[in-house]
C-alpha cells in the first residue's frame, strides 16, 4: 500500500510546485509593463514647422485660420516594425484615428492634422492621443479660438 501513495504523493507535489512557476514565468513574458515599453518625451505642438522638421513657436492655443496644427515627439523603448495610433479629436469628437508603422525603436516623429479640403481648423477645443499597443498616454489638448 506504501508504494502505490509514494507516486501519486510525488506526482501531486511536483505539480502543486512546478504549475504556479510554470504560470508565473508565462505571465512575466507575455505581460507589457508601461515602465518597462513606450516611452514619449519632448512633445511639442505649433502650428509652423521649420526646413528641419523642427516645430517653432509651440503654443497650446492657435488663434482660427490656422491650417494645420502638428505634433511633434520623441519616442523610445519601442519594438521595431510595430504601431502607434495616434487619435485627434475636437470638441470630444474624433475627427482624425491613423496607425503608424514605427520602423527603428527609437527616434522623433511629427504628425499633422489637416482638412483635405486645405480650409482653416475649426474654431474649439482638440486634444491628441498616442496608443502604442494597448498602451495609452494621457491626452495633449490644444485650442483655436
Amino acid at each position: 500500500m506504501r508504494r502505490k501513495i509514494r507516486p501519486f504523493f510525488t506526482i501531486v507535489t511536483l505539480f502543486a510546485l512546478v504549475l504556479p512557476l510554470l504560470s508565473f514565468w508565462m505571465i512575466r513574458q507575455n505581460s507589457n509593463k508601461p515602465s518597462d515599453s513606450f516611452l514619449i518625451h519632448n512633445v511639442a505642438i505649433s502650428t509652423d514647422v521649420d526646413r528641419h522638421r523642427r516645430l517653432t513657436g509651440t503654443v497650446s492655443r492657435f488663434p482660427y485660420g490656422a491650417r494645420q496644427v502638428c505634433l511633434r515627439f520623441d519616442y523610445s523603448r519601442v519594438t521595431a516594425g510595430s504601431y502607434i495610433t495616434l487619435e485627434w479629436k475636437w470638441s470630444g469628437k474624433l475627427v482624425q484615428s491613423h496607425s503608424y508603422r514605427l520602423d527603428e525603436s527609437s527616434g522623433s516623429r511629427a504628425y499633422a492634422l489637416l482638412l483635405e479640403s486645405g480650409q482653416p481648423l475649426q474654431r474649439g477645443a482638440y486634444s491628441v492621443g498616442i496608443r502604442y499597443r494597448t498602451e495609452r498616454i494621457p491626452e495633449f489638448h490644444f485650442e483655436i479660438y
